[in-house]
């Protein structure tokens, strides 16, 4: 019977060497710097949310306010239940802050929006945007002074890169709108404040009347606003249908 083999000393071996760094496969994949994103795109997706959901909430406060309008003028003729006329009062309140809440967001959006809009148009041309970021805020944001400084501002920023006709046309469309809504608006805002220092039902119910108007039309332009802004800002996936079958002259 054979003895049995003692342990086997392993020799020296040459030291691996590769071209590259092992990963063995594990690869890490580089995160773009935060110079090179887009931060159009973002900013795009937070405002068109915020559009969408001022929308809801502005179709909802005037339905509200539209239920308070056939109130009183039932109550112009004969007397209402006591729980009616404050329920309706209660909902009007409420939902006409919820409505201040969701414009006040969606301006805020807005107003960022429109900064890094034209931060992005300016730098694509090889210049800074020569207006401070307060001054765009301002004329973005605050309320009637954005009736001209927003389409302004947009102005500025087509002016400045490539210039899209698509874009301008919709750009002008858009500013049409914005300004027949706020003229709208300052009509029924108004209404209401004659209506609270007189005790006319009469003028109480055309106020509520002009604040359902106003909240109705809000809400439209609000979700038609929504694919207006994702062209200008060059966001919008358009696909274009083509038939499944040809007809071929023979």
């Amino acid at each position: 019977m054979p003895a049995p083999r003692g342990p086997r000393v392993a020799g020296r071996r040459p030291t691996p060497t590769y071209a590259s760094t092992p990963h063995w496969g594990l690869v890490d994949i580089p995160r773009p710097e935060a110079d090179d994103v887009d931060p159009v795109p973002v900013t795009t997706d937070a405002l068109t949310r915020a559009l969408r959901l001022t929308a809801l909430i502005l179709a909802a406060a005037g339905v509200v306010h539209a239920v308070r309008y056939i109130v009183a003028v039932v109550n112009r003729t004969r007397p209402i239940l006591m729980w009616i006329d404050w329920l309706s009062s209660i909902a009007v309140l409420v939902f006409g802050l919820m409505a201040l809440v969701a414009v006040v967001m969606a301006v805020l959006a807005f107003g960022r929006w429109v900064r890094q809009l034209r931060e992005r148009q300016y730098a694509a041309a090889g210049f800074v945007d020569p207006r401070p970021t307060v001054i765009v805020y301002l004329l973005s944001m605050v309320p009637l002074v954005n009736v001209v400084g927003a389409p302004w501002l947009l102005h500025e920023a087509a002016v400045a890169g490539r210039r899209d006709p698509r874009a301008d046309r919709v750009r002008v469309r858009l500013a049409i709108a914005w300004v027949l809504v706020n003229v709208l608006a300052v009509v029924a805002v108004g209404y209401r404040i004659a209506a609270w220092s007189t005790t006319s039902l009469q003028l109480d119910a055309d106020a509520l009347f002009l604040v359902a108007l106003v909240f109705g039309v809000s809400a439209v332009f609000a979700h038609w606003a929504v694919r207006r802004i994702e062209i200008i800002a060059g966001t919008l996936d358009v696909e274009v249908e083509r038939p499944a079958r040809r007809l071929v002259a023979v």
